[in-house]
């Protein structure tokens, strides 16, 4: 999980830079915003998953419907999040998709190094 944490922080960061050089720091504090809904989805998918261990104590189709359940979790506080960020703060939408997006790739590459496919 700091793996994890760790490479999509770093490749926020590198958004966040690109657009604090680039387009000032409006677009940076946007996308420092949409890097920190990826980071709040992957510390949630950590929790659902650690609260899903120990299946031999608990009836598996219950940790299978927890899991669903974290799944449309992430995914209406995602929208809720993007929501908030792009019509109540008024922050620049294509700097948050961006860094969020950038951050989501960092996850994909994550689990490829641990999988031991990189």
């Amino acid at each position: 999980m700091r793996t994890l944490l760790l490479t999509q922080t770093l490749l926020i960061a590198l958004v966040v830079v690109a657009y604090l050089l680039v387009r000032g720091s409006a677009p940076a504090l946007a996308a420092v915003y949409g890097g920190g809904i990826a980071l709040i989805n992957s510390l949630l998918l950590s929790w659902r998953v650690a609260r899903g261990g120990g299946t031999e104590k608990r009836d598996e189709k219950m940790v299978v419907l927890s899991l669903y359940f974290g799944a449309v979790e992430r995914f209406v506080f995602t929208l809720v999040a993007m929501g908030v960020g792009m019509g109540y703060l008024n922050l620049d939408p294509p700097a948050m998709l961006i860094a969020f997006a950038v951050a989501q790739v960092g996850f994909a590459i994550s689990g490829y190094a641990r999988a031991g496919a990189v």
